[in-house]
């Protein structure tokens, strides 16, 4: 099995394990906070729900994306027009599926190139790390979500 393969199947099975983790939150509960700067479900899905076109081009283009604060202002903005986990859900399912086209197609030879990425005051990555970072990011806001979950009284692994 290719690099990429195993790559799509994790970032399949990531974003299947968090959309059915979302969806059995009560509707009533997902934007609920912890507390302090805690994220709510819904805000979890948002990012969740636009990440897939953001890294886009990044595997597609090999084009690091701007950071700058109208950048950032744009994604909130954007982020915030899934009002819903299931408009989440949806927007995910298709920006993933369209990101999996392209980690799926990257080329064998381009698995070790670098490329400097604006997070965290920057940081440089392979495109390999960077074909396995939005499975990475899904994971993360999973367990954040059961955690939540876990919170609310739910005990059921969903």
């Amino acid at each position: 099995m290719r690099f990429q393969d195993q790559v799509v199947r994790s970032t399949q099975k990531a974003l299947d394990d968090i959309c059915r983790a979302a969806a059995a939150v009560p509707v009533d509960r997902v934007e609920w906070s912890p507390g302090g700067e805690a994220r709510s479900v819904l805000s979890q899905m948002q990012e969740v729900a636009t990440a897939g076109n953001w890294f886009l081009p990044i595997v597609r283009d090999r084009v690091a994306p701007e950071f700058d604060e109208h950048a950032r202002r744009e994604a909130v903005r954007l982020r915030r027009s899934f009002d819903t986990v299931d408009k989440c859900v949806e927007a995910a399912r298709a920006s993933t599926s369209e990101l999996c086209q392209a980690i799926s197609s990257f080329p064998d030879t381009g698995l070790e190139e670098e490329m400097r990425l604006p997070f965290g005051g920057g940081v440089t990555m392979t495109m390999a790390d960077i074909l396995g970072m939005h499975a990475w990011n899904m994971v993360y806001h999973l367990g954040q979500i059961n955690q939540i979950q876990l919170m609310l009284g739910d005990r059921e692994m969903h």
